[in-house]
């Protein structure tokens, strides 16, 4: 019974990920700094075309609180633009790519 139990749940688990999430691994909300409007919403998502593919695809979506406009930034690099040689995260190749993102869609919000 249990078994059967665990593989509905990881069956549903399974689907709810693929379908509703989709690839979401960070969902953050940055707090408006006067404390009136309400929060902005900053995500990612990321995806793997398929299982050999080397392409990573990154999407950041801002929603701004106070009107509830979406603005995404995508970028599609190799994966090998950010690991090295023994399969590590290079940070320094990677936190530039995120806060230039980030600063493009700031700046969208700023001239609106």
């Amino acid at each position: 019974l249990c078994v059967l139990a665990y593989f509905v749940l990881m069956g549903v688990l399974t689907v709810y990920t693929t379908y509703t999430e989709k690839g979401i691994f960070v969902v953050a909300r940055e707090k408006d700094r006067a404390g009136m409007d309400p929060d902005n919403e900053w995500t990612l998502s990321s995806s793997l075309r398929n299982r050999y593919d080397d392409v990573y695809e990154l999407c950041m979506t801002f929603k701004d609180g106070k009107t509830n406009e979406e603005r995404k930034a995508e970028f599609s690099k190799s994966v090998s633009n950010f690991f090295d040689e023994n399969g590590v995260l290079c940070l320094d190749l990677y936190s530039p790519v995120i806060e230039k993102m980030k600063e493009s869609l700031s700046s969208d919000k700023k001239t609106n």
